[in-house]
């Protein structure tokens, strides 16, 4: 099961954060944006900040992503550090 890591800086347009992949894929996100006041949320390629999952400031969420799915996000303002950690299933 490979394991990838990444820093995305993220703003008000939509940025792909996961890759889809042939298996399935365990994701782990945290909002580290400590002193901001930008919000960001996740969902397809389509997310907006009215339709997408909202991750709370400095908090760490996790989400199963299905095979063939992309992992996007957005932001309510610019340059929003989001950590992610991308575990592919076998």
């Amino acid at each position: 099961m490979p394991i990838t890591s990444s820093q995305v800086s993220v703003g008000t347009t939509r940025v792909k954060i996961v890759v889809a992949q042939a298996g399935n894929q365990q994701i782990i996100v945290h909002d580290h944006d400590h002193n901001g006041s930008n919000d960001v949320y996740l969902g397809n390629s389509t997310v907006t900040t009215t339709t997408g999952l909202h991750v709370p400031k400095t908090e760490t969420i996790q989400l199963d992503v299905p095979a063939g799915d992309d992992l996007w996000a957005i932001a309510s303002g610019n340059s929003v550090a989001l950590h992610v950690i991308a575990v592919r299933q076998s």
